[in-house]
């Protein structure tokens, strides 16, 4: 048979294109001879212990995603909605420790992600962290958990439990408290991976771990922390003050009058943060002007959670959304709106974890559905404006928002808007996600300015966000720039607004 094909004049099936083989082929073949067959035999045989030999050494290389990657993708969350952060069990008394110090605490599927990672650095080369020159690199993150797997396994496989290699753990030992918390959870690095690995699971595990089990975590948060505790906010106000914002604008509260169409969750920056209690009393407005009928919790309202979850206290953040539940479903609120796209993904998507199943939408979503009803007019004629939009990364990678807050913004009269390089789905972090925004940056440079220098470079008078965190972070980019020398001139009149504020602007 061998004989047969070697005397085959290296002749090819009629759809066979091989011009490479072909050539080297032709070097080989003189004619039917015992050399032709030899030769045939020869790399045959050659070719065939090749792919056994490295099938064998797959298992112990980089390239077992070959393998694993395909299972991976199969078992991957699918969820339209990604990273929904798990609830933990704060009430097993059997556990010693919460989160994840090391290996063996990892679900079956964080391991698995490990072994499936193909080292092609997609997902470094969109961190926004590693873009301005910190230590984090998900891709290492990811081949760390491989490595220390390889050598952890076999021992606990074995039943051992002395040897040097227990005395070390992953965090700490191979990933560094500070790579941790200098991530923004703002997914770039998951949407990126081609076998759909899921970094910010892993991170925001060894952060628990960090916070709940060894209580190592920076100094910075220990404010933020104990004010989510007695404040129920990130930030150190009177939790009695947290209305104050709506004084004189006749907002009903829920305690005073329940029976609204819609709650409007105005959040802990709308409440507290000067120049984002005009974001809340804009938008307010124009559901006032639209004749929806709102009401607010008031001093009811507490933290929605997101910033000390993602920061690793879920201990902090259960506390305050089973009570946020509950004084939810006391009321039997059924429709929820928001400002905020980190109280927005919380409300909508991890909520329904602690019994708290509401229909919530983005204020961008309900302006734009206000634009379409016809319940509001905006004006035939307006200044001529050059505006870029700035996306939210819990609002758009996390929920899949883009086009409500570009259509309500295409509804301005002479507003002209340039999208900037990295835009929607590509879309740049501000830095300020994952509870980023009440941390200093120890190495590297700011997000936030490579963002607002981006911003800048499209020459437009006007950075529209729908995010308190992105408004912060955008306005304090701008103002460095504006004490820079080399930057487009004018810089300190371009201004931050969010885009309620730019549409109240511009309703007749």
């Amino acid at each position: 048979m061998h004989q047969d094909f070697a005397n085959n004049g290296m002749n090819y099936h009629e759809s066979e294109l091989r011009p490479v083989s072909a050539f080297i082929s032709g070097l080989f073949f003189t004619g039917p001879s015992s050399t032709t067959t030899f030769l045939y035999e020869f790399f045959w045989w050659m070719h065939i212990l090749l792919i056994f030999g490295f099938l064998n050494y797959l298992p112990y290389s980089k390239h077992l995603h070959i393998l694993s990657s395909i299972p991976n993708v199969f078992l991957a969350n699918l969820d339209p909605v990604r990273n929904t952060i798990k609830k933990l069990n704060l009430d097993d008394e059997n556990a010693d420790t919460f989160g994840v110090a090391d290996i063996d605490q990892f679900s079956w599927k964080q391991i698995l992600d490990g072994y499936s990672c193909t080292e092609c650095g997609r997902c470094t080369s969109v961190c926004p962290a590693n873009t301005v020159g910190k230590s984090l690199s998900p891709r290492d993150l990811i081949v760390d958990i491989r490595k220390r797997t390889l050598e952890k396994a076999p021992l606990l496989v074995e039943g051992k439990t002395e040897s040097e290699l227990f005395e070390k753990t992953l965090v700490h030992n191979y990933i560094t408290d500070m790579q941790l918390w200098e991530c923004t959870t703002c997914m770039a690095c998951v949407q990126e991976c081609p076998v759909m690995i899921e970094h910010v699971d892993s991170i925001v595990d060894m952060r628990r771990n960090l916070v709940l089990t060894e209580s190592e975590f920076p100094a910075g948060l220990n404010p933020v922390f104990k004010s989510l505790e007695t404040n129920f906010s990130p930030w150190a106000f009177n939790p009695a003050d947290r209305a104050e914002w709506a004084e004189g604008m006749n907002i009903k509260s829920m305690a005073e009058d329940k029976d609204g169409e819609i709650l409007f969750w105005v959040g802990c920056a709308g409440s507290f943060d000067d120049r984002y209690k005009k974001v809340s009393k804009a938008f307010a407005t124009i559901m006032q002007k639209a004749g929806v009928n709102f009401r607010i919790l008031g001093t009811e309202e507490k933290c929605n959670g997101d910033t000390a979850r993602r920061l690793g206290n879920e201990y902090l953040a259960q506390m305050m959304m089973q009570e946020n539940v509950e004084t939810l479903n006391n009321y039997g609120v059924k429709k929820i709106v928001t400002a905020c796209p980190h109280c927005f993904h919380s409300l909508k998507n991890e909520y329904p974890q602690f019994g708290g199943n509401f229909e919530v939408k983005h204020h961008t979503q309900f302006i734009e559905e206000l634009l379409a009803g016809g319940k509001i007019q905006m004006k035939k004629e307006s200044e001529k404006h050059k505006v870029t939009y700035h996306d939210s990364c819990y609002l758009g990678r996390y929920n899949d928002v883009y086009d409500s807050p570009r259509k309500s913004l295409s509804s301005v009269a002479g507003l002209d808007l340039v999208e900037m390089e990295r835009n929607k789905s590509k879309g740049f972090c501000c830095g300020a996600g994952g509870g980023r925004m009440f941390l200093e940056d120890e190495e590297g440079g700011r997000i936030n300015e490579e963002r607002a220098k981006e911003a800048l470079s499209t020459n437009v008078d006007t950075i529209a966000s729908a995010c308190p965190f992105c408004m912060t972070m955008m306005t304090d980019g701008v103002k460095h720039f504006s004490h820079s020398d080399g930057f487009p001139e004018k810089t300190e009149e371009v201004t931050v607004k969010d885009i309620a504020e730019i549409i109240l602007e511009n309703i007749n």
